[in-house]
């Protein structure tokens, strides 16, 4: 049947509503998301689970012992101060087990403290793992077992509860893991000039990584501890990086503030040792593939810091031979270029590896040569200033000043000949000048 629309029929309208006017609203841009934060700063406490862990190690210590009744007596002593109060106390079952096999000993014994085991010990020492290695509580730290064998120890709690009180153990995992890849994505994503303590920062945190890793081995971490090797080798690389910027900033720069750069990463020698060794043990235990193309990223990253502290000690031996030489420049300024060839030669004398490249030793036999032949420069410009005719007091003090500095930088460095034959012509020199030793 046919539908004719009338005056009074609506079902037009019904069926197809009009489309209300709609007016364009400008969308505001999309907010930047923002840089991940770093992990939140330690607040001081201890961490928590004090007690449960150390009665968990304890415990791991039992039960890998010989299972008899007195032992079982002592495993029960032990766990009775962590009894949940609607627990019923556990009676040790082994005085009517003797002459069983081992093993169903063990299982008698843990069926009546099963549940204070997974209940009340395990998750204390997934909280004071995550407070450790997570949170950063170290208030206490050298009172406190160590956490390497805490995990050792949990990890054996979860298996002879044949898996009870696992979720525990990958709760530890899974903080770490996370902990670890927002560390190194907060780290990496920094971008502001290294100051002082930087490097030291940088250290620290990879000393923290190390740490990560040894307890992940210890829980049986899997693809976690490969997630935790792989951010602290990107830290490892990004360090150098950063280390590597800095001094060439000076190479390319000599300015005021490069040279600040460049000193404050210098100053602290042992943090570049320690960035440098994670590197070396990067390169060992990964082993990259490179071909004549391709470098490995730990190795380029290695290659690079050492070019740049060579280009960095042919900046400074210049600008101090001119000095050493007698020409113009500020004390202070000779001193602070001083203090980096001696941070040079302490990277080159302390950094101790198997797999430490050739170019090191090449660098520090390089830095003592030339320190030698600035010593013995000095020396004769000190002998030729006060020979001279007539001769230059204000030069020869000034080459007195300089080579009393370079006499301590042979000193640190161990060169006891040049030292001694450096300091008797600054002796006689300061003695002709009419000044006391």
């Amino acid at each position: 049947m046919a539908f004719w629309p009338t005056k009074y029929d609506d079902s037009r309208r019904r069926r197809t509503p009009p489309v209300p006017t709609q007016t364009l609203v400008r969308t505001p841009p999309p907010s930047p998301q923002p840089a991940p934060a770093a992990p939140p700063a330690p607040d001081g406490l201890p961490p928590r689970g004090i007690a449960e862990a150390r009665t968990a190690l304890r415990l791991a210590q039992f039960l890998r012992g010989t299972i008899t009744p007195l032992r079982g007596d002592a495993v029960l002593e032990l766990l009775e101060p962590h009894r949940p109060r609607l627990v019923p106390k556990p009676v040790n079952p082994l005085p009517g087990l003797a002459g069983q096999p081992p093993g169903r000993m063990l299982e008698a014994l843990l069926r009546p403290i099963g549940q204070i085991v997974t209940d009340v010990l395990l998750p204390g020492v997934r909280d004071h793992l995550i407070d450790r290695l997570v949170t950063g509580r170290t208030a206490h730290e050298e009172s406190l077992p160590s956490a390497i064998d805490l995990a050792e120890a949990m990890r054996a709690l979860v298996g002879r509860m044949r898996g009870g009180g696992k979720g525990h153990l990958q709760a530890v995992i899974g903080a770490i893991e996370t902990d670890a890849r927002a560390t190194a994505d907060a780290l990496t994503k920094d971008r502001r000039p290294i100051d002082v303590g930087g490097i030291d920062r940088l250290a620290r945190a990879l000393l923290r990584f190390e740490v990560r890793r040894m307890v992940l081995e210890a829980l049986g971490g899997g693809s976690a501890l490969q997630d935790v090797v792989y951010q602290s080798r990107r830290l490892a690389r990004y360090s150098l990086h950063r280390a590597t910027e800095a001094i060439e900033g000076f190479v390319a720069d000599r300015g005021l503030k490069a040279l600040h750069a460049s000193l404050a990463t210098l100053a602290q020698a042992d943090g570049l040792i320690v960035i440098a060794l994670r590197n070396l043990d990067d390169q060992e235990e990964t082993k990259e593939e490179s071909g004549p193309f391709v470098e490995p990223a730990d190795r380029k990253a290695m290659n690079d810091w050492l070019s740049a502290a060579w280009r960095l000690s042919d900046t400074l031996f210049d600008l101090v031979g001119r000095a050493a030489a007698g020409g113009d420049l500020d004390d202070l300024l000779f001193a602070a270029l001083l203090r980096q060839l001696r941070s040079l030669h302490h990277f080159c004398a302390d950094l101790t590896h198997a797999g430490r490249p050739a170019a090191v030793d090449t660098l520090k036999q390089r830095l003592v040569e030339r320190c030698d032949a600035l010593a013995r420069l000095t020396g004769e410009r000190l002998v030729e200033a006060l020979l001279a005719k007539p001769a230059d007091p204000a030069l020869a003090r000034r080459l007195v000043a300089r080579g009393r500095l370079l006499a301590q930088l042979l000193y640190d460095m161990d060169r006891d000949e040049a030292v001694e034959e450096l300091a008797l012509r600054i002796v006689v020199a300061s003695e002709a000048l009419g000044e006391g030793r």
